[in-house]
């Protein structure tokens, strides 16, 4: 049967009722994945256990379904590959981005430089891996702070106009790392270049949420897709402490809805604040995350639905070709009573999950739709997942990404560029980009020859002398500047803000401010409190982020002598 509208009734700290409106029928964004990191060389290889726990589906796992793993500096080692191939096997993409030695690129590396990325891909595909993307280069514009190699927004343009035809697969742009537009701008606005390009990757270090939107891709993007390749929202708190870990769920919610990302990677997958704690347990964070991993599977669509019904309250809406999903994070430290029905889909039951300061992504049993509405008690600065089976009316709307078919969910074809500009016909299929025909290229698939940066590896990472970029770490009370010690090092800690260039020192919160806090505003993620009057606080998370951002960027500059993550800890 057909359901009608989604009715939410606010907790008792916001007068009058709150209405949402799910449409099933109106589509958005086609779901690639979403997925985290493994860097055996930084931080250790997963177990065979770890890898069952992140890419299986049954219970207590997390059903990840995209690996990013790093391109080898210098000749392709195994290093990742057990983990990729596990991946794989779970039914995950796995997908490499490149860090290499320290320095600036040269444009008279490019050609040497896409044998390098062939040559990976080749590799990989000899190990049983077929990547499905590979990135030009990892934050391009954070390589002199971070201490890999720096990219010019024109370079980045100029390698992708000149050479990304000769990639052998799927090429991702290069990934500023805090979707600083000044770097794919130029690629939009080529059309031979944007041929060869067909992912935009980015991180979201130091982003607000007002800047999650990116108008000039929607205008020129289509047939391209989004993906945000990188981040983590805190490394100096317990991935288990709450309702901190909660604020995986609320970026989720901004990166799928405000962004319109087709693919959300997490950093390390394994980590003391990771998705899987050390000791092998799916940590508060990883649940968060499976509350739309498990259930939002690649093939699915996002689909139109009112996405802060309340202040504190963000609700989404995801479909497959039987599947109905909704996912609410309510950041409010008082309950919600929410009435929900659903327009576009025959679902009439649901399972419902939660994971809140008590529960653990816990199975609270079936809620059932009565004349077209779901009732539903919300518990206080919790995530709850709705999933139900039915058949749902297919959309009109939402681009399918590169190739996919649309109104189905179907992934796209198994292929990458032609070698020779094989055809794909009008779309979809199983080679090359979306109607484009393929790249012809100059020697398609994997040149042979020397490896780009031959024995370059990456920094070991010095110590610096007297500390992070925070100035102390105190949070405020307001859910303001929170400061905990910034984007840190490899160096010796320091008494106030961690050490300079360690892979996993603090992008994070540094203790939760305000229950409402929503946006990574600074590289040390700062959070400001959301409500609905949107405008006030939006241009001051605007100001307050750029600000600190400078202010940062200057620090780290007379501070740089190790890479953010150029070692383990």
């Amino acid at each position: 049967m057909s359901l009608g509208l989604v009715s939410i009734l606010c907790s008792p700290r916001h007068a009058g009722a709150q209405t949402a409106t799910v449409n099933f029928s109106s589509q958005k964004q086609y779901i690639r994945g979403l997925g985290g990191m493994a860097h055996a060389s930084w931080a250790g290889d997963m177990t065979a256990a770890q890898r069952t726990t992140a890419f299986g589906t049954a219970d207590g796992q997390l059903g990840l379904s995209a690996l990013r793993i790093p391109v080898s500096d210098g000749s392709p080692d195994s290093a990742n590959v057990a983990t990729a191939k596990a991946a794989v096997a779970g039914g995950a993409i796995v997908f490499a981005t490149p860090w290499n030695a320290k320095g600036a690129m040269n444009s008279a590396d490019f050609a040497t430089y896409a044998t390098h990325l062939n040559a990976f891909t080749t590799y990989m595909k000899g190990q049983g891996v077929d990547l499905y993307a590979i990135s030009i280069q990892n934050e391009p514009d954070y390589g002199t702070e971070g201490g890999w190699r720096t990219w010019t927004a024109a370079q980045c343009h100029d390698f992708a106009l000149n050479y990304g035809a000769m990639i052998s697969t799927k090429l991702i742009s290069c990934e500023s790392f805090n979707y600083t537009k000044s770097y794919y701008d130029p690629i939009l606005n080529d059309s031979a270049a944007l041929a060869n390009v067909d992912i935009f990757g980015t991180h979201l270090y130091g982003t607000p949420v007002s800047g999650y939107p990116y108008s000039l891709f929607d205008q020129k993007g289509t047939g391209k897709e989004r993906w945000m390749t990188e981040h983590y929202t805190d490394s100096t708190t317990d991935a288990n402490s709450w309702p901190n870990a909660q604020g995986v769920a609320t970026e989720l919610h901004h990166a799928m809805v405000d962004a319109q990302f087709n693919l959300y990677t997490w950093w390390f997958i394994v980590r003391s604040y990771g998705l899987i704690s050390t000791n092998g347990s799916v940590s508060k964070r990883g649940w968060c995350m499976a509350h739309f991993s498990k259930f939002i599977r690649p093939g699915f669509y996002r689909v139109d639905a009112t996405a802060s019904p309340a202040s504190g309250v963000y609700l989404s809406a995801y479909k497959g070709a039987s599947d109905a999903v909704i996912v609410v994070v309510n950041t409010n430290s008082s309950s919600a009573t929410l009435n929900v029905a659903i327009n576009g889909s025959s679902a009439s039951s649901f399972d419902r999950f939660t994971t809140s300061s008590s529960k653990s992504f816990a199975n609270d049993g079936k809620v059932t739709a009565s004349n077209g509405s779901v009732a539903l008690t919300l518990d206080a600065q919790s995530v709850t997942t709705l999933h139900g089976s039915g058949s749902s009316t297919t959309g009109s709307g939402g681009a399918t990404g590169s190739g996919g078919a649309t109104g189905t969910g179907g992934s796209l074809g198994t292929g990458g560029r032609g070698a020779s500009g094989g055809a794909t016909g009008s779309g979809g299929g199983a080679g090359g980009r979306n109607g484009t025909g393929g790249a012809t290229g100059s020697g398609g698939a994997n040149p042979s020859g020397g490896q780009f940066g031959s024995g370059g590896a990456t920094l070991s990472g010095g110590s610096t002398g007297s500390g992070g970029l925070a100035s102390s770490g105190g949070s405020t009370s307001s859910g303001g500047f929170t400061a905990s010690g910034g984007r840190t090092g490899t160096g010796g800690s320091t008494a106030s803000g961690g050490s300079f260039g360690q892979p996993d020192a603090s992008a994070g919160t540094g203790g939760i401010s305000a229950p409402g806090a929503t946006s990574d505003v600074t590289g040390c993620s700062c959070r400001i409190e959301h409500d609905d009057s949107g405008a006030t606080a939006l241009s001051l998370s605007s100001a307050l982020g750029a600000l600190a951002l400078l202010l940062a960027r200057q620090r780290r500059r007379r501070r740089r002598q190790g890479g953010r993550r150029c070692t383990g800890e």
